[in-house]
């Protein structure tokens, strides 16, 4: 890819808005946001974790944040711990053109705004007698991420004569020297004379304080090389998947870079935490949205899934406080959160040295688990109790997402130790696991409208109920503003599903149960009918009490529930189409309280939703096209009827391309090392493979070679 290419891309048929003669537009004919214009609270946002640039449809930047260091809090249930960050507002940019001057920010000509590879914003300026094409990034060269954003611009001369063209320095102040922003601002090529129909680059480095070292490396770099790596990077994160639908695979890379720019790292190459989403920063840290934003870093980067792994060691179990006690029980699945990742990690990257490097990981996760254990009383089942998930409440006196969590522990920390050759611990905690499933299974579900299911907590005298009293307390009652659709006669019904109850919509990802088990069907059958409370027909997703008409995380279960349904799971991923902003990403709360279907809105009370996208990514790739790993065997079960083509998976320790065709699937290793791969078969007798029988169903195992190839025949059901 050169850069002339990257200018002369194609409009992205779905993210971009346009400004022509004074009016909005876009030509994405699906989502609601096309109804939202002018697109005011709209960002396209860029960032390598480091830094983050929120820029508008003109090219301003709204907002650029440096990420620092962490500290710790006492405000909300869902946070304890926050970060510090310097930030500058209204970053505006001109040119002079023969003299003349001309704002870029300025709606005195055409402006369009869309983005290069699902990744980075391309602002395209149109003037009479030239056209400013700008693609800012956050570099993510050779493995480093730089502390600035380079705002790459190029002036095309479309006039019969050459153009004197200077970039004008950012005001460093605005009324004096002590009000400068907090950025240090550098330039390449800031006057050059631009040949009749010829092209000239400009650059600009907006750089950390912090880093100011980094001066030197914007000067001497070839920043041309710097964006194309850059966008190398995200092009190897995507890999090439192509759906029926165009739509939902760009949608899907979006995801992914929501995921992604959810997160902050210092210049020490430390995670200090996440946001909402990719807009806006915020000091404050919700553990759990971290959790499910990381989610994706286990298939994808390996490195910045062990970064998430040390932080949440750190900061995963909230300190005794004086506003809230504190505790491992404070929030449980929010405690375990660095132990879920390591078991997760392991599963798909087989690597066991990075525990070995860092012994603590494992012994603090240990601790924990050892001290919900010696909670359980003889007479209780083997279940433990939680008060939040995050800032709302983990329901009932045994919460069913909190205790799956346990369960998640338990099984990863043996499969751990499995790996370490303590095969005595390996073997405590299977049993233990083994007892927490059973006890899940058998007190945790409920004859609901539509066969045995999960219920959201159990009481402690009726199974289904858990009375308000138990949460009227001071501080902690502030939280009942979340259940307003559940209390009758103050009890809270159980038979329910909460809208960021997200473990259970995880159930088939975690490995408790497989995707098309009734308990797993029928639950989500329920979250997602007017059964449960806290449904909406209108909107079709799961309401958020007296906050909001929908929370984001709902839509992702409500996708779920028609996963053994194509149709329906057409019907319910072209929804996430149309909710998704012109920017591709997702708000958290894109529904005011009673509105209508489509009735959307931006920045409403919360931001972007990482947590959203990074359970979206994670269900989509494993239970939708059905491509998991497990300690270097990748298993392909996909959905019914469902067709793509991925090439250049990088899947944790796997490097395969994958076809899933109506009659067949193919599978190719592209790593240099041999993989071992697993096909779902109907009929064992119709190969003479070797055979592997798992959970009842039977898969043919094949070992393929460098470059290897193996197809088998698919048969719908």
């Amino acid at each position: 890819m050169t850069i002339k290419m990257l200018l002369q891309q194609a409009l992205h048929p779905f993210y971009n808005v346009c400004y022509t003669n004074g009016q909005f537009t876009s030509t994405n004919p699906r989502s609601f946001y096309r109804n939202l214009l002018p697109p005011e609270g709209l960002t396209f946002d860029v960032s390598n974790q480091k830094v983050l640039a929120n820029i508008d449809v003109f090219g301003t930047i709204s907002r650029l944040t440096f990420y620092q260091d962490n500290f710790l809090t006492e405000e909300k249930p869902g946070v304890w711990v926050n970060k510090q960050y310097t930030q500058t507002q209204q970053l505006k940019f001109r040119l002079i053109v023969d003299g003349k001057a001309y704002d870029l920010s300025a709606s005195d000509h055409d402006v369009t705004i869309d983005l290069v590879e699902d990744s980075l914003p391309r602002i395209i300026h149109r003037y009479h007698h030239f056209t400013v094409y700008c693609i800012p990034f956050c570099p993510i060269v050779d493995d480093h991420r730089y502390s600035m954003l380079v705002y790459q611009t190029y002036v095309e001369n479309n006039c019969r004569r050459p153009l004197q063209v200077s970039l004008p320095q950012i005001s460093l102040f605005q009324q004096k020297y002590s009000d400068q922003q907090n950025v240090l601002i550098d330039q390449k090529g800031a006057q050059q004379q631009v040949a009749t129909h010829g092209l000239a680059a400009f650059s600009i480095g907006l750089i950390d304080p912090n880093a100011y070292q980094e001066a030197k490396a914007f000067q001497t770099a070839d920043l041309e090389r710097w964006l194309i790596v850059t966008l190398h990077y995200y092009q190897a994160l995507y890999g090439d998947l192509q759906m029926d639908d165009p739509a939902v695979g760009h949608l899907f890379n979006r995801a992914l870079y929501q995921s992604f720019a959810s997160f902050s790292m210092n210049n020490h190459e430390q995670i200090v935490g996440s946001n909402w989403g990719s807009y806006p920063a915020t000091n404050r840290i919700w553990n759990k949205d971290m959790y499910y934003a990381s989610l994706p870093f286990l298939f994808f980067d390996a490195a910045l899934c062990q970064k998430t792994i040390l932080w949440f060691d750190r900061y995963g179990v909230k300190f005794p406080g004086t506003k809230f006690p504190g505790g491992i029980n404070h929030s449980l699945s929010n405690s375990l959160s660095s132990l879920l990742l390591c078991a997760l990690y392991y599963e798909y990257t087989n690597d066991v040295q990075f525990f070995r490097e860092h012994p603590q990981i494992l012994a603090n996760g240990r601790k924990i688990v050892d001290t919900i254990l010696t909670q359980r009383t003889a007479d209780e089942p083997m279940l433990f109790t939680s008060v939040w998930i995050s800032d709302a409440f983990a329901l009932g006196k045994y919460h069913t997402g909190s205790n799956l969590c346990m369960w998640k522990a338990c099984e990863g920390l043996s499969q751990l130790y499995q790996g370490l050759t303590e095969t005595k611990l390996a073997a405590k905690y299977r049993t233990i696991a083994a007892k927490i499933k059973d006890a899940i299974l058998e007190n945790m579900t409920i004859e609901g409208p539509f066969g045995e299911q999960f219920l959201e907590g159990i009481g402690d005298k009726e199974k289904g109920c858990y009375e308000v009293k138990h949460y009227q307390k001071p501080i902690v009652e502030q939280g009942l503003i979340f259940l307003s659709d559940v209390i009758q006669n103050g009890k809270i019904q159980l038979l329910m599903h909460d809208g960021e109850e997200s473990d259970t919509t995880l159930i088939p990802f975690y490995g408790f149960l497989e995707k098309d088990h009734p308990l797993y069907t029928q639950t989500l059958r329920f979250a997602a009918s007017s059964a449960n409370p806290t449904y909406s027909e209108e909107i079709q997703g799961i309401t958020w009490g007296l906050e909001s008409g929908a929370t984001f995380p709902g839509f992702t279960t409500v996708l779920m529930s028609a996963l053994n349904d194509s149709a329906m799971f057409e019907q319910r991923i072209q929804e996430l189409v149309q909710l998704a902003d012109l920017d591709g990403s997702w708000w958290w709360w894109p529904y005011k309280l009673g509105a209508r279907h489509g009735e959307v809105v931006r920045n409403f009370g919360c931001g972007k939703c990482g947590w959203a996208s990074g359970i979206f990514v994670s269900l989509f790739v494993t239970q939708y096209l059905g491509l998991r790993l497990q300690h270097s065997v990748l298993t392909v079960t996909p959905a019914d009827d469902v067709t793509y083509t991925w090439n250049d998976l990088h899947l944790g320790s796997a490097f395969v391309d994958v076809s899933c065709m109506h009659h067949q699937i193919t599978v190719t290793n592209r790593k240099s090392e041999p993989q071992v791969v697993r096909l779902k078969i109907n009929n064992p007798a119709d190969t003479g493979l070797s055979l592997i029988q798992d959970r009842g169903a039977w898969y043919a195992e094949v070992i393929l070679a460098s470059n290897q190839s193996y197809t088998i025949e698919r048969k719908s059901k």
